[in-house]
């Protein structure tokens, strides 16, 4: 995975992933299985502790539009940055990222910021929460092993006082002796929020791929299946009631292909929005079926529209089947497919490879100065020029070419030496002596 230093990258993800583990998926019988092994953590000695020092950068977008580095110690220190932010105290924002404090005083900031509004952080702290992880774990690869090495293990925050954020029991008793309570889901007083969320990000860890395809690839495999001759699908559909695992529902029959559909429209992110979504978006579900047209709807109106459909089947509508018998969801899974494709294209052309970038530095002086050495940035490479020098040796002042920054975002930047932003730049360079390209793309 790669490191994500953006707001909106980090929202890419909480949109795709957040949600897929919680207490009702640790109690299905699925899921748990007949023995489930369990992994606990508390305070900063524990690297899945937001305690835990593990610095990041955040590129924090402001509101006139203008762009700052900001380096966070932990993740805690994000979380309450981002709570201060939330109910717009400055002040509180500026606090916290003051140099050299400590974890528990991060904290403490936080508790203290004003305007804090309880229902409304209940409702939204998971999604900065959330944030916080994919940042730290995303930019620490150690870390990140770490926590893919914890496999299927139910993570779980041990922390005696939170009811939150851990399950309100610890390792240990008051007297020192050992506490195994938290490795029974049954036992346990808090919510393991923490624990749950850090389960989402070890899933997108494991998976390695973007956040569209995270969560809509598994729809989109099911297209050659919906894709078959109408006998064929209608058998599918609609098999015969006596075989093994066909379930009767009134007026016909389903089988494990239409329970299988459910189960994936459940354990996708976003599948409790669907309501919001349509409402939103000013869509009539059975119109907007019936139309054919599914041209102008983006991937949550398609997910919505598949999860309008699951929910009345639910209730014993019988449009999971009719859909699929009258082509609806085969269109709407074609439409998520093209949605995919062109993120995919517009990606590709956006893309700054090390060769393009190359390229965009050259043309930055019409290619009539030489680039002698390349430094890579986190987010981006510094290619330097040849400059003249007199027959003594110095360099002949403003006598040739300066650096170049070219990031992967397309700006390309000249660098003034020396300059606090050109110093800031050199100062990021996290790989040296690159080998220059043997030609540009």
């Amino acid at each position: 995975m790669k490191p994500i230093w953006t707001v909106n990258g980090a929202q890419a993800w909480r949109d795709a992933a957040m949600g897929r583990n919680d207490i009702d998926k640790l109690h299905s019988e699925e899921w748990n299985g007949p023995v489930r092994r369990y992994f606990g953590f508390w305070n900063g000695e524990d690297w899945a502790s937001n305690f835990h020092a593990a610095p990041f950068i955040v590129d924090w977008k402001e509101v006139d539009g203008s762009v700052t580095e900001l380096k966070f110690e932990c993740s805690e220190q994000w979380f309450m940055f981002r709570k201060a932010w939330r109910f717009d105290d400055r002040k509180a924002m500026d606090a916290v990222m003051k140099p050299g404090l400590k974890p528990y005083q991060y904290k403490a900031i936080g508790r203290s910021v004003q305007g804090f509004d309880e229902e409304t952080w209940d409702e939204e702290s998971s999604g900065y929460m959330f944030e916080a992880l994919v940042f730290k774990f995303s930019q620490n690869p150690e870390l990140a092993q770490r926590l893919k090495d914890t496999g299927d293990q139910v993570l779980v925050e041990c922390s005696p006082f939170d009811a939150i954020w851990g399950v309100k029991l610890g390792k240990q008793t008051k007297d020192g002796r050992i506490d195994d309570r938290w490795k029974n889901s049954d036992n346990w007083n808090g919510r393991n929020k923490l624990g749950f969320l850090l389960m989402d990000v070890r899933d997108i860890l494991n998976a390695d791929t973007t956040p569209f395809d995270f969560q809509y690839a598994p729809f989109v495999r099911l297209i050659p299946q919906l894709d078959r001759p109408a006998k064929e699908l209608y058998e599918w559909v609609y098999p015969k009631p006596r075989e093994e695992g066909v379930i009767p529902m009134g007026w016909c029959a389903y089988g494990p292909a239409v329970d299988q559909w459910w189960d994936l429209v459940y354990a996708t992110a976003g599948c409790t929005d669907c309501y919001t979504v349509l409402e939103d978006s000013g869509i009539e579900p059975w119109k907007t079926l019936r139309s054919g047209d599914y041209s102008k709807l983006n991937a949550k109106q398609v997910q919505a529209l598949m999860t309008w459909l699951t929910r009345r089947e639910r209730f014993g509508e019988g449009t999971v089947c009719e859909s699929l018998d009258k082509g609806w969801l085969l269109n709407l899974l074609k439409r998520l497919r093209d949605i995919g494709r062109e993120l995919e294209r517009n990606r590709r052309a956006h893309e700054i490879t090390y060769e393009r970038a190359y390229a965009m530095a050259n043309a930055f002086y019409r290619n009539s100065a030489e680039i002698v050495n390349v430094h890579r940035l986190r987010n981006g490479w510094i290619f330097g020029f040849y400059q003249p020098k007199d027959d003594r040796g110095w360099t002949i002042p403003q006598g040739g070419p300066m650096p170049v920054a070219v990031f992967e975002d397309g700006r390309v930047q000249r660098l003034q030496m020396p300059s606090d932003e050109a110093f800031r730049l050199l100062d990021s360079v996290v790989e040296r002596s690159i080998p220059l390209p043997t030609h540009a793309s």
